[in-house]
């Protein structure tokens, strides 16, 4: 049993490190930020941004803004994420990898993985959002703000072309921000924050057991890519980190407003079990539970926003954010008992660009609508997996803003996401050197997605 062990603690190795790549699936900002912190924003797709919003939810995109707040001010919102993504494509045992060569898997052709070449991982989720922001005087505010800034959950078929890379992938985080906000004087505000953040992660994959005995040498009736001797590869893990959050508001005049807010990075040391089950004899003696542990570095950010108003009825705005994807250029796991592996992702920094408008209808509707381009940290499609599907996305939102009273509004908003459809070539890794994907099983295919929001929020003002 212990020349078996090294198969099953790497099949463990690969899980753990998607659990740091799976929470860019689905996301609806580049890489693997959830921009969805505010209703009253997506309208214009969160072109103001830093340039700050009417309501307390323009916490998160810069503490300054709350000193446009007067008084006691609080906004929840949800946000309701479809997405439709289908994969097409097949897999393969990798002929680049020296030990599938050595059994003579390599082909050519290579041998495939049987299962479901097509295959369907959409899914519906809600990212709620909350924001409380309160006047001190006439110079200061605190506010607090909670929300989810990644996340995901995503599913493929038992039994797709795929199940070695991924079955279950799902991320939770929570992050609490409090804040505090300084007006200098009427042209200028600064404010700072500090985050706590919990992350939460599950996934799954299958265990390619019959790989597994071949590779050492122990006699079973297996068919290469058949189920029969799949087990399960089950992992869990959770942890805390912190950061910060500043930023600055000038307003020139009245009717101009430029904003400037920086998020710092959030480091994260992720623990958890890497359990696999389900192998069946002669192999159920791999059947097992290890600790694994991850360091995960999510990227800081920049954002420089722009708001002019035109006239009583027209208002635009601009918005830039910059993410320091490049922080993620590989994941380094170790499991229990000395394993180690280095998972390449050679990610990309990236730029989101997003231009709105506003029309102020009535005085009890404001109208709003906006485009943006999001990049994808993904250089390519050897370095995509199937955990992280990510590509270039353009944004078309709509949204209004419906004033009850003096104290009590509502925010409703739409946004469709054009995703450019990716390709993937990749395995379970990748060697920057060679320039090869050098893991067991190969997956080549392309996926065909689009992301539909609705969106709703309250924001009341109150003594």
């Amino acid at each position: 049993m212990g020349n078996h062990k090294p198969y099953t603690n790497r099949a463990g190795v690969y899980g753990l490190a998607g659990l740091a790549a799976i929470i860019s699936l689905g996301a609806n900002a580049g890489g693997f930020g959830l921009i969805e912190q505010s209703v009253s924003s997506m309208g214009t797709a969160y072109a103001n941004g830093s340039a700050g919003m009417d309501d307390a939810s323009t916490l998160f995109f810069n503490p300054a803004s709350m000193t446009r707040l007067e008084g006691k001010n609080a906004s929840g919102g949800v946000h309701i994420v479809h997405s439709d993504v289908e994969f097409s494509g097949k897999g393969f045992y990798n002929p680049d990898n020296p030990a599938i060569q050595a059994s003579g898997l390599a082909g050519p052709p290579p041998a495939s993985i049987q299962g479901k070449k097509n295959d369907d991982l959409g899914l519906t989720a809600a990212v709620p959002h909350g924001a409380y922001s309160h006047q001190y005087n006439d110079r200061l505010w605190f506010g607090l703000s909670v929300n989810a800034p990644y996340g995901l959950r995503t599913e493929y078929s038992d039994n797709w072309v795929g199940r070695y890379n991924t079955i279950k992938s799902e991320l939770t985080t929570i992050n609490i921000n409090p804040s505090i906000a300084w007006k200098i004087d009427q042209h200028a505000s600064v404010g700072f924050g500090v985050s706590a953040m919990y992350a939460d992660g599950e996934l799954t994959n299958a265990v390619d057991g019959g790989l597994g005995a071949t590779l050492q040498g122990i006699p079973i009736p297996w068919v290469p890519g058949s189920k029969t001797y799949d087990g399960k590869a089950k992992l869990t893990g959770d942890d805390w980190g912190y950061g910060y959050n500043m930023g600055i508001l000038l307003e020139p005049s009245d009717s101009t407003r430029l904003g400037i807010a920086y998020r710092s990075k959030v480091n994260l040391t992720i623990e958890g079990d890497a359990k696999v089950s389900g192998l069946p004899a002669p192999l159920n003696g791999l059947n097992g539970t290890n600790n694994a542990k991850l360091d995960l570095s999510l990227p800081d950010s920049l954002s420089i926003s722009g708001l002019q108003q035109l006239n009583p009825r027209w208002t635009i705005m601009a918005d830039v954010t910059w993410t320091k994807w490049s922080n993620l250029n590989e994941l380094d796991v170790k499991i229990q008992g000395g394993s180690e592996s280095v998972t390449q992702l050679q990610w990309n920094d990236t730029t989101r660009y997003a231009i709105g408008a506003t029309y102020k209808y009535s005085e009890s509707w404001l109208l709003r609508s906006g485009v943006a381009f999001d990049q994808t940290p993904v250089p390519n499609a050897q370095l995509r997996t199937a955990r992280i599907p990510d590509a270039d996305r353009t944004w078309l939102s709509f949204g209004a803003n419906y004033k009850f009273n003096k104290k009590l509004n509502f925010d409703f908003g739409y946004a469709h996401l054009f995703v450019d459809n990716p390709d993937i070539n990749s395995s379970d890794a990748y060697d920057p050197t060679t320039g090869l994907n050098t893991g067991f099983h190969r997956l080549k295919g392309s996926y065909d997605a689009a992301v539909d929001i609705l969106s709703a929020q309250v924001n009341w003002r109150f003594d």
